[in-house]
């Protein structure tokens, strides 16, 4: 009963608060920075591999923040979350997803721009920001800030360490390893990088990252080569879900269609973060120039992870799993790869991938609450919050599906519409400094 009137209280939330926040907010960013979701994608792209060069204040190079973004973006969302997606939301939840990346991706840009211009360097040297900086600095609003960073404490174990080891944990038990063990094992591992800080996440996502995307990237790729003749149909369905019915108000039809776009708008929030704030959070330490170049490389991520979600949802549909009983959340996926690539294969890839996936996004959020608990008390407490959220890990596996996924959803769209608040706030800062860095001389010289 609770779990029932938390799911529609966060789908009112979502309809009637943040798709319209988000919603304009996108559209008035988009029209005034020019597409620049668009436009200076290829430039992105190329400053990500750029190397260093003199002048540049910062901890990690653009390759490791990106990296360390994806390894966030890149967790169970993009599997479990997507069987997730299909099965409550419909087809159609995939096509408001890409509206939500699309515009989300806008605001990622304004707020990795504001988290590089009002960080702050520690007495260690460490460079840290993110939402809670700008909301104090920029809009003069401490409890705001204060606000933000509690949420991002309880995101932290919702999103980036309960949600990954529940759908680790789902696979696993069917091969007849136990919860608790793979809670425990977890544990151990996440406590071997979390405990050396920021610098170490940052290492071992830039190792990691390229080769669980390609694994299982490559694997799906294959898996709609062999089901190539059901893709038209797919993508039919896909447009036909989200957008059917003449009326989006009207009558069961219309029930659906709202439907499908607060549960891709979850999703989309889950999957990629855009917007929320933890981008600027894990890419401020990043070296650079020009607080805009980081706004630019922010693109990267959402693009990167959309791509890999669109492939999930087309290996799902494709294969007719979502239209198959009882399987939920990573069953889904398990049983999907299975028939296109064979059980035994199908099942390397998929648990290879979770367990990549997952691992990297609890730690990379284990950074976001380093950041909040810096904010609110000072380093000095990082170490009591780390070792807690080690402690939990093992927690994860032995919680309810539905109530892991309500209590991530609540805390994202939380993030994301304080987040908004700030990006709004600051909004004309953001354009007229990119205005300022997109003038012809400077562009050239700073890419």
């Amino acid at each position: 009963m609770l779990l029932e009137a938390l799911s529609r209280f966060n789908e009112f939330f979502t309809l009637f608060f943040v798709f319209p926040a988000l919603l304009l907010l996108g559209i008035y960013l988009t029209w005034r920075l020019k597409f620049i979701q668009i436009t200076k994608m290829g430039a992105a792209f190329s400053l990500v591999f750029k190397k260093g060069e003199k002048g540049e204040e910062g901890d990690i190079t653009h390759y490791q923040a990106v990296s360390t973004v994806l390894a966030s973006n890149f967790g169970t969302g993009n599997i479990s979350g997507m069987a997730v997606a299909l099965s409550v939301g419909g087809p159609g939840a995939l096509v408001w997803m890409w509206v939500m990346c699309f515009l989300g991706s806008i605001v990622q840009f304004a707020n990795c721009l504001l988290g590089v211009k009002y960080r702050k360097k520690l007495e260690s040297g460490e460079h840290v920001g993110g939402p809670m900086y700008y909301f104090c600095e920029g809009m003069g609003l401490k409890s705001l800030g204060t606000a933000y960073s509690l949420i991002v404490i309880i995101a932290a174990f919702a999103v980036g360490n309960f949600v990954q080891v529940n759908s680790l944990a789902l696979p696993l038990a069917e091969m007849g390893v136990p919860g608790w063990v793979v809670g425990g094992v977890l544990s151990v591992l996440v406590a071997l990088v979390v405990v050396g800080g920021m610098g170490r996440v940052a290492k071992v996502s830039a190792a990691v990252v390229p080769v669980m995307g390609l694994l299982y990237f490559g694997a799906a790729l294959v898996v709609l080569v062999l089901f190539a003749d059901q893709l038209p149909t797919a993508i039919v369905t896909l447009f036909r879900s989200a957008f059917g019915g003449s009326s989006l108000l009207g009558g069961a039809m219309g029930f659906t269609v709202l439907k499908s776009l607060t549960t891709g708008f979850d999703r989309a929030i889950f999957a990629t973060d855009a917007g929320t704030g933890t981008a600027p959070m894990l890419q401020s330490g990043a070296k650079t120039k020009d607080p805009v170049i980081d706004g630019i490389v922010s693109l990267v991520a959402p693009f990167m992870v959309m791509i890999v979600c669109s492939v999930t949802a087309l290996v799902l549909l494709v294969s007719g799993v979502p239209a198959e009983p009882g399987l939920q959340s990573t069953g889904l996926i398990l049983h999907a790869f299975h028939k296109g690539i064979g059980q035994t294969f199908g099942s390397t890839i998929v648990i290879t991938a979770l367990v990549l996936f997952g691992y990297t996004t609890i730690l990379t959020w284990a950074t976001c609450l380093d950041r909040a608990i810096i904010y609110l008390w000072g380093p000095s407490w990082t170490r009591p919050f780390r070792l807690l959220y080690i402690l939990v890990v093992p927690l994860g596996a032995l919680m309810r599906v539905d109530l892991v996924w309500i209590l991530a959803d609540l805390s994202l769209t939380s993030l994301l519409l304080l987040n908004l608040i700030g990006v709004t706030s600051l909004s004309r800062e953001v354009i007229a400094d990119s205005n300022r860095f997109f003038r012809p001389e400077l562009e050239t010289s700073a890419l």
